[in-house]
């Protein structure tokens, strides 16, 4: 008998300690899942998506004055048929999996070109009505990206990555972009590469420290939580989790 119950605790601690990296999964996508609703509409009522839709707009309005000196400077055609991909390319853009990878890509992919556009038609000799127009529709285009940053939903996918990056290899899920703004100094938006330099006072091995508490705790409750492996062990992690970034 004694061996027996040996067994089945092993077999279902087994059983349960398996479960802990699908419970972590789950409570990540669960906070993915918060973060991702700021995009739509942050905390302060500002949606990151209809920025985004306004710095296109602006890019659109340069076209048009370019458009307009194509004869007198011919490179322009270029450049404006690059913005107009990129135009496209962020109207088109969508990640899927709430990471917004794509779409952070392709709004910051917009900068660079209108900018070069800008600059050669404040190089030419424009109309009178035409004159204030470059400058404007930069000057809106970062207006907008200005408040993109400043969006909570930035905040939030700064947090979520941290948990993500400190409870690997067990987090399987992917970091989320945020929305930084282009300079000549940027690099590229790079797939998980999210800033998370904010401080949350515990250090790595603090965390690992918990995280193999986590582990041990789980093979002591095995037959505690036996019966309920599913939404236990999903509830549970979401204890823990609180309870290492706190």
């Amino acid at each position: 008998m004694k061996t027996k119950n040996l067994v089945g605790g092993i077999i279902m601690s087994a059983a349960i300690l398996a479960s802990v990296p699908l419970g972590v999964n789950r409570s990540l996508i669960k906070l993915r899942d918060r973060a991702a609703e700021d995009y739509y509409y942050d905390k302060g009522g500002y949606a990151i998506y209809e920025g985004i839709e306004k710095r296109r707009e602006a890019a659109q309005n340069l076209i048009t004055v370019a458009e307009r000196y194509t004869q007198q400077e011919p490179g322009l055609e270029g450049l404006i048929d690059e913005l107009e991909y990129r135009i496209s390319a962020s109207e088109n853009a969508w990640s899927g999996d709430y990471t917004f990878w794509e779409e952070a890509e392709a709004n910051r992919n917009l900068d660079p070109m209108a900018a070069a556009i800008a600059s050669t038609l404040e190089e030419l000799d424009l109309s009178e009505r035409d004159k204030k127009y470059p400058g404007q529709m930069i000057a809106q285009m970062e207006s907008e990206q200005d408040k993109i940053e400043r969006s909570s939903y930035n905040d939030d996918a700064r947090s979520f990555n941290q948990k993500v990056e400190r409870l690997r290899p067990i987090a399987l899920v992917k970091p989320m972009a945020t929305f930084e703004g282009w300079s000549e100094e940027s690099p590229p938006v790079e797939e998980g590469t999210a800033a998370t330099t904010r401080d949350t006072g515990k250090t790595a091995e603090q965390i690992a420290q918990r995280t193999a508490k986590f582990g041990e705790d789980m093979g002591q409750r095995a037959q505690e939580y036996g019966e309920a492996v599913g939404e236990q062990v999903g509830d549970f992690v979401d204890d823990v989790l609180d309870d290492i970034f706190e």
